[in-house]
């Protein structure tokens, strides 16, 4: 039996990076330097699936090689290892703290989204303001030596409050307009949110500073300037990808059921 499951388990991840590979060949590659610096796909859902429903180690596999057999097919710039091992983490990270919140309560995981996201953007639009109007102050002069670093981070920080706040609000009028079939992703979608939205930004805080190592033409820039765009776009994807997540979850746990009804 567990051989079976074995099996099972990894039939279905070969599809799954089987898809994402399609997925790349349609996605939006944005270079700097001969060098990947962001690419808007959906290929992230098929190495966080395998990861959240069998295990971190099928994530894992998934997200290796999903990275090493995207870059064969469609090769853009020079091939980055480093890149693969936090394609890894990024299939790893997800299916890790999914298993630990995943039976933790809807408003805890709702409440701490909240506070979260309301405090980055607390934070973000106080230091607008020591900047704009209160800059001869001591925090105003700290913030202003950082130059416009300052300004990245704090337009950064009300960019990504302001985004989680909209998913929020977003949310409460799509289960408001739900039915009932749907509380599975209305209960699932705060805490893939939390578990995708977590990996993401740390893999891509990680990715920019490799960027910034192997580029030397974007290290002039600075690191705000390449992790406040790359940011945000984890965030929005991160939108996307945890309601498709949810759907697919929800299918799955479907076609599931239905196999163990006729058994």
């Amino acid at each position: 039996m567990k051989s079976r499951m074995n099996t099972k388990f990894l039939v279905t991840t070969a599809v799954f990076v089987a898809v994402a590979v399609v997925l790349r060949s349609f996605s939006i590659a944005i270079a700097a330097g001969g060098i990947l610096t962001m690419r808007i796909s959906f290929d992230a859902i098929c190495y966080i699936m395998p990861g959240i429903l069998f295990g971190p180690l099928y994530g894992g596999i998934s997200g290796g090689l999903i990275d090493i057999l995207g870059y064969i097919i469609r090769p853009m710039g020079g091939y980055i290892p480093l890149f693969t091992i936090t394609n890894i983490a990024a299939g790893i990270l997800p299916a890790l703290i999914w298993r630990y919140i995943k039976n933790t309560k809807e408003y805890k995981v709702r409440n701490c989204y909240i506070a979260f996201f309301g405090l980055l953007l607390v934070v973000g639009f106080f230091n607008f303001i020591i900047m704009k109007f209160a800059y001869h102050t001591t925090l105003g002069q700290l913030l202003s030596s950082l130059g416009k670093k300052s300004q990245y981070l704090s337009t950064g920080l009300m960019l990504i409050g302001a985004i989680g706040v909209i998913i929020f609000i977003i949310n409460v009028f799509i289960k408001k307009s739900m039915v009932k079939s749907y509380d599975f992703v209305n209960n699932n979608y705060f805490k893939l949110i939390i578990a995708i939205g977590i990996s993401g930004v740390l893999i891509c805080t990680i990715n920019t500073y490799i960027l910034l190592i192997f580029t030397p033409a974007l290290m002039a820039k600075g690191f705000m300037f390449l992790w406040v765009p790359r940011i945000i776009e984890a965030l929005l994807m991160t939108i996307v990808n945890s309601y498709i997540t949810c759907m697919i979850m929800y299918c799955y746990s479907l076609f599931q059921g239905r196999v163990v009804k006729k058994a």
